[in-house]
């Protein structure tokens, strides 16, 4: 009979010991309306998906992918007619405390006011086909590190022509700043592409939406060694290792993004995640004693059409635990949907969550 390694061991009789807190559930919700306001007017931000949010030295980052930027006109909503431009990445700043909904968000933007893109290409990589997409992000210290996918586009018709080419690091020593990509022995490839970063004591802990294997995988660093692609070890349910091709998945039935705060109210973990095409329109939520699970089974909210429009799929849903009042039980997250119609664009909307103590 096969032993049960000592980590696990240990893990199981702390987890009977524990007393088993009641299933989670979702008392109350409150739709908002989208988080665009004058934040982004000012910033000549029209569109844009994404809004994940992580503790950096002072406040939190927020990241944002694709963004359509031009001249919002005063006193009315964004137009497509009013498009300048797009870029693959954006960020902004939430200095601490500030709670409001929506957030009074501080862009990084250009010398022109306009938010842009705070990663660049290297000269070697073609700009007509490259383009870099936010992952997850973590403030150490002073240094903020954000991970990204570059993407390449395809020669595929329709929306979906462009495939990911690898995951990096960048870091900044302000927030609110260029980004400076990291390349270790000239290489810029990490071995995982992260949604999510969590600290744990002296480690990292890094979740990633994998396709081969397909699920949700966990990997670790050591917080001084995030730098070092050699250093990343992934979970193998026997333990863990740096051969990636040993992972094993944490959670089959996780498509897109995944969000994982710690909900101090419940003593566990907090998840989000984002729609499937056999459930495309609702927020799901998990939650697990420890990272690497097992995580519950999903409680399902529905997402409320908009007035006229036709959702395709919700996805990008962010628990934002800066704007959330947990001793309370209140959960603030954003998502993002895709709608029924060509270049039928949105803004990350905020949603509200009760859970029962």
């Amino acid at each position: 009979m096969r032993s049960v390694p000592h980590f696990l061991l240990f893990t199981l009789l702390l987890a009977g010991c524990a007393a088993s807190p009641s299933p989670l559930r979702v008392t109350h919700t409150e739709f908002g309306p989208s988080i665009w306001s004058d934040s982004q007017r000012s910033a000549g931000v029209l569109f844009q998906d994404g809004a994940q949010s992580a503790a950096v030295n002072g406040g939190t980052l927020w990241a944002f992918g694709d963004t359509f930027y031009g001249k919002p006109q005063p006193g009315s909503q964004p137009q497509n007619s009013q498009i300048r431009g797009a870029t693959g990445t954006t960020i902004a700043f939430l200095p601490a405390d500030e709670t409001n909904l929506p957030p009074a968000l501080h862009y990084f933007t250009g010398p022109d006011g306009t938010a842009t893109n705070p990663l660049s290409l290297f000269p070697e990589e073609p700009a007509a086909t490259n383009r870099m997409w936010p992952l997850g992000a973590i403030g150490l210290g002073p240094r903020t590190y954000l991970f990204y996918s570059m993407i390449e586009k395809t020669d595929g018709p329709g929306p979906w022509n462009f495939r990911s080419i690898g995951g990096g690091l960048a870091y900044a020593d302000q927030p609110l700043s260029t980004y400076t990509r990291i390349r270790p022995g000239g290489h810029w490839k990490f071995p995982i592409e992260p949604i999510q970063l969590m600290r744990e004591d002296n480690w990292l802990y890094l979740f990633e939406i994998s396709s081969a294997p397909k699920g949700l995988i966990l990997a670790r660093v050591g917080v001084d060694r995030i730098e070092d692609p050699a250093a990343y070890e992934f979970f193998t349910r026997q333990g863990w290792s740096t051969n990636r091709t040993a992972v094993k998945v944490i959670l089959r039935e996780a498509y897109g993004q995944v969000s994982v705060i710690r909900n101090t109210a419940r003593n566990n973990y907090l998840m989000a995640t984002s729609s499937d095409f056999f459930h495309p329109r609702e927020i799901q939520l998990r939650e697990s004693a420890h990272l690497e699970g097992p995580w519950s089974a999903p409680v399902r909210i529905p997402v409320p059409e908009l007035p006229g429009k036709k959702t395709k799929l919700i996805y990008g849903a962010f628990l934002h635990p800066e704007l959330s009042d947990v001793p309370a039980h209140r959960h603030v997250a954003t998502f993002c949907r895709m709608l029924d119609g060509e270049w039928d664009l949105t803004n990350p909307e905020w949603v509200t969550l009760t859970l029962a103590p």
